[in-house]
């Protein structure tokens, strides 16, 4: 029985421009810098990627290839859904401490991790999603089939990100795609083209659950849809992570792999330090530093 964390890296090196300086968002890098965390202190620490041609590319470039047990090229189609997007990609706002910018988002593979993972039993990983610690190594042995984040806290204790704990406040509670532990088994199959099915018509499920305001595909929403249809359309706990997914929100910085900087509600900066733990780090630039500082050492 195989065991593994599999991760996507796509879009290398997104070159953003925000009001004050040039960004690169490097989803390779932070994949690199990921297994490299995940190889340290978890036990089932074997690694995929999954990427593109220009990704491979990049990977080998960076030096970062050594880090995965399996590298997978896909031919990517890259169909942009929904309103807010052209034939080629998604976009989407994200804040970036004080500033927001707007950035390709090649999110649409999703629901290929199930086709494409090499292993019995997976953890599908966002890439911002750092490993800090070996929390993830008991999902390998519980005797389920699907588990997902069900409930998330932000570190710095200023965001109670309501926003999402339901797609809409009338319809279904959010599962969060950023952890997602799946076996090849027909339910999660099942899950997985559910999802597919949900990305394919997207505008349709945004109207049934009241997301339409959501106008890019998005993995959580549709993975929550799935999780409800699985469940006869009836909400459960069945599928929800025995833990929290801890995050840095996106207006907050990351100064370090404690160290945090966070912005009041009467808008002053202060400082804090967290316990080093696995946390998703939703500001991309401080995501970015991090994956600076794991890659030198």
């Amino acid at each position: 029985m195989s065991n593994g964390v599999v991760m996507f890296g796509l879009n290398g090196t997104a070159r953003i421009i925000s009001n004050k300086s040039n960004l690169y968002i490097d989803y390779i890098k932070m994949a690199v810098a990921n297994a490299i965390l995940i190889k340290k202190y978890m036990k089932n620490n074997s690694v995929c990627l999954l990427t593109d041609k220009k990704g491979k590319n990049h990977l080998e470039k960076i030096n970062g290839t050594q880090y995965f047990d399996h590298v997978i090229i896909q031919n990517i189609v890259y169909d942009g859904v929904g309103p807010n997007t052209n034939l080629q990609v998604n976009t989407r706002a994200m804040r970036m401490g004080t500033d927001t910018i707007r950035l390709p988002w090649q999110n649409q593979s999703r629901p290929d991790a199930y086709r494409l993972s090499p292993y019995d039993k997976t953890i599908l990983l966002d890439s911002d999603y750092f490993v800090f610690d070996n929390t993830l190594d008991s999902l390998f042995d519980t005797d389920c089939d699907i588990l997902c984040g069900a409930n998330v806290e932000e570190v710095g204790q200023q965001e109670n990100l309501i926003d999402y704990y339901r797609l809409h406040h009338q319809t279904i509670k959010m599962y969060w795609a950023t952890v997602l532990y799946f076996t090849k088994s027909y339910e999660a199959d099942l899950l997985f083209k559910i999802v597919a099915m949900v990305k394919k018509s997207w505008i349709y499920y945004g109207k049934l659950y009241k997301f339409e305001s959501s106008r890019t595909y998005r993995n959580d929403f549709a993975v929550s849809v799935a999780i409800h249809m699985l469940n006869g359309r009836n909400e459960t706990k069945d599928y929800a992570l025995p833990y929290k997914i801890m995050c840095l929100a996106d207006k907050h910085i990351m100064t370090s792999n404690t160290g945090i900087v966070f912005r009041q509600k009467n808008q002053n900066w202060i400082g804090s330090s967290v316990p080093k733990q696995n946390i998703h780090v939703m500001n991309k630039q401080s995501a970015m530093e991090l994956a600076e500082r794991v890659c030198n050492g």
